[in-house]
């Protein structure tokens, strides 16, 4: 660590000789908690400024694509449910998979949108792209209290079990951020990740339980299957507890938890490790 000129004490930035410090880097995050705040608060707010629906687009959005899931994968294509009315299959894990797609677009967009912020103001950078997806977490908890309004018409089963949903929405935020925060600061220094990360979301969408129920994959294979696609753990266990009506699938939450946990560090690590030149290049 080299002391910079201006800087307080307590501050730090790695030098090019350095592999960056994690456990440095998280105190310094902590320290900044109220600039993560106000990029969260301010993402909100410019997201609903001018929109005449305003916040009201959180309930609309879910409702629309629940509606779509229904007619096109539920009646059209016939899809199982698993034992369970379709309508509750659909949102139970529809709401929490549009978190995460929200937060890993506009996440990774983050720092390219605050780019003047970059020039001029020093903050741990990650805290941008924290702001940009946690922004979604209000949505995500809109998301939640439809499905409960909605159940007597969806077969939505509300019971004990919902205990375990604040558990769920820390375990399907982590893989969110473990893909938001390396490809953000990837798409400073090479903006087709920008443009190629929508459409690599919507592969995401189709490779995850979402549409289809985890029983179309083969048991001897879907503990493979939980390890290499993270949110898998997190979708079934809300599924588990809104659809079924029982409590989430340990195993597959366990797997899919190590696996965000590393992806997490190692994406962490990366950015980390980019990020001191990030005002230079954007």
């Amino acid at each position: 660590m080299h002391p910079v000129e201006g800087r307080h004490d307590d501050e730090f930035i790695f030098g090019a000789d350095n592999r960056p410090h994690l456990g440095r880097a998280l105190r310094e995050l902590l320290a900044f908690r109220e600039c993560v705040w106000s990029f969260t608060v301010r993402s909100l707010r410019v997201r609903y400024k001018q929109a005449a629906l305003g916040v009201g687009w959180a309930v609309v959005q879910p409702l629309a694509f629940l509606a779509i899931f229904i007619v096109f994968f539920g009646n059209l294509a016939g899809i199982d449910g698993g034992g369970v009315k379709y309508a509750a299959f659909a949102a139970s894990a529809l709401v929490p998979w549009q978190f995460v797609s929200n937060a890993v677009t506009q996440g990774a967009d983050a720092l390219i949108q605050d780019a003047g912020l970059l020039r001029k103001v020093y903050f741990p950078r990650e805290a941008a792209v924290l702001g940009a997806a946690g922004s979604y977490l209000p949505d995500l908890f809109i998301g939640f209290v439809l499905i409960v309004l909605s159940s007597p018409l969806t077969g939505v089963r509300l019971g004990w079990e919902l205990v375990f949903v604040p558990l769920l929405a820390i375990a399907i935020a982590a893989p969110a951020l473990a893909i938001a925060i390396p490809v953000g600061a990837l798409a400073i220094y090479y903006r087709d990740f920008k443009y190629a990360l929508p459409f690599a979301v919507q592969i995401w969408l189709f490779a995850s339980p979402v549409a289809y129920p985890l029983t179309t994959i083969p048991g001897d294979l879907r503990w493979m299957y939980a390890l290499a696609n993270p949110v898998v753990g997190p979708l079934e266990g809300f599924r588990q507890v809104f659809a079924v009506g029982a409590p989430p699938d340990w195993g597959l939450l366990g797997l899919s938890a190590a696996s965000s946990t590393l992806l997490l560090l190692a994406g962490y690590a990366l950015f980390k490790r980019l990020e001191r030149h990030f005002a230079d290049v954007v």
